[in-house]
């Protein structure tokens, strides 16, 4: 009897090829994501950082407020910029040496009071 003759079988390179694109397709799609989710993060924090500032705007504003509505100040406002004095009260204004300042006094009804 005679030998039996092999020959090398082919092999067939799409299984491989198929296998190698299949797989640069998974990284390409697995880093796009990544990607996104990194400016995604990126955004997450400038508006953390944008609302940290807020807040303390808010706070400074709120604590404005209420030095605005503190009595006080709102007598201080009302001696200082409008010229309002309390029922008996004098104006004494301070004399400038070579300057002569008339007295005005508030209208009628224009009085502090309490």
């Amino acid at each position: 009897m005679g030998k039996i003759v092999r020959f090398p079988h082919k092999r067939s390179y799409w299984p491989i090829l198929l296998a190698g694109i299949t797989s640069i397709y998974f990284f390409y799609c697995f880093m796009r994501t990544g990607l996104a989710l990194y400016q995604t993060n990126l955004q997450i924090r400038a508006y953390q950082e944008q609302k940290a500032g807020l807040i303390a705007e808010n706070n400074r504003l709120q604590e404005q407020i209420k030095e605005l509505n503190n009595d006080n100040y709102i007598e201080r406002i009302a001696r200082e910029e409008l010229g309002l004095i309390k029922p008996g009260e004098s104006v004494i204004i301070q004399a400038v040496p070579g300057q002569v300042r008339p007295y005005i006094p508030p209208a009628s009804g224009n009085e502090f009071r309490d």
